[in-house]
């Protein structure tokens, strides 16, 4: 599987395998140079393959994938045969935030002038712990071009699983968020659609009040457009006594190619 997903590449890959207990399936998801243990995209991609050429259920409206971080659920919605697939993410945890020389040394990896950062960076996880620093300007954010190398670095250093940075403002006006995510550390330099760093960034935005309770209830976010893969992924944070207890990440998938690998 790793040699398979190193062929290919993208970043990421997923394995659809024979359940070990109750769920319809295991998912496992490696990277170029490593296997993760949950990653966003590769889930949903995964779950549109299953519901559309393996379950025996073509009209089933959930499924349960197991991963590398417990059982996920996803939600399955039909429309005009086109299948919009929604996974919870469970509650965000909040591990922390960064003292001084650590903002510096991420700031100076990201290329970026403490003057564009807006609020204090958190590290959140809902499955994988990963940065969130907020910029005032989408201009900043466009214009980003960070020093990969340090990126890594600051990832080994801190037990990160990528980088986000995102801005309140949007290319698309329907859009709330716009973001970008780095992980140089498991081989993906720039993702163009980061179901995990869209959950995460929630609960980032949850947590630390940057949008008011009632968008948190359904909001998009916009990805991949500075490396010409634009991507939408829709988000919703449900509070429980005004924190969040749930995240759901989802978008519309589209099978766009499909062949058979023959090994010797």
């Amino acid at each position: 599987m790793h040699a398979i997903a190193a062929e290919f590449g993208t970043p990421e890959t997923s394995f659809i395998l024979p359940a070990k207990g109750d769920a319809d399936c295991l998912l496992r998801i490696f990277s170029p140079i490593k296997e993760i243990p949950f990653a966003g995209h590769p889930v949903l991609g995964a779950a549109h393959v299953y519901v559309s050429e393996l379950s025996r259920e073509k009209d089933a409206s959930a499924l349960h994938a197991e991963t590398g971080v417990g059982v996920l659920r996803l939600q399955v919605i039909r429309e005009n045969k086109v299948a919009k697939l929604v996974m919870d993410q469970g509650r965000p945890k909040l591990i922390g935030g960064l003292t001084e020389d650590q903002l510096s040394t991420v700031e100076d990896a990201l290329r970026l002038d403490r003057a564009a950062v807006a609020g204090f960076p958190q590290i959140v996880s809902t499955g994988l712990p990963q940065l969130f620093l907020q910029l005032k300007a989408l201009g900043a954010l466009s214009k980003m071009t960070p020093d990969l190398v340090k990126v890594k670095k600051i990832e080994e250093q801190l037990g990160l699983t990528g980088i986000g940075v995102f801005t309140l403002e949007t290319v698309n006006p329907q859009d709330s968020v716009h973001l970008r995510f780095f992980a140089p550390s498991i081989g993906i330099n720039e993702d163009a659609a980061a179901g995990s760093a869209a959950g995460g960034v929630a609960g980032h935005i949850a947590l630390c009040n940057i949008l008011p309770n009632k968008r948190l209830r359904g909001f998009s976010i916009e990805q991949g457009l500075e490396i010409e893969r634009p991507s939408r992924l829709y988000v919703n944070v449900e509070l429980k006594d005004n924190v969040p207890d749930n995240i759901r990440v989802g978008g519309y998938s589209v099978t766009v190619s499909a062949g058979n690998i023959y090994m010797p």
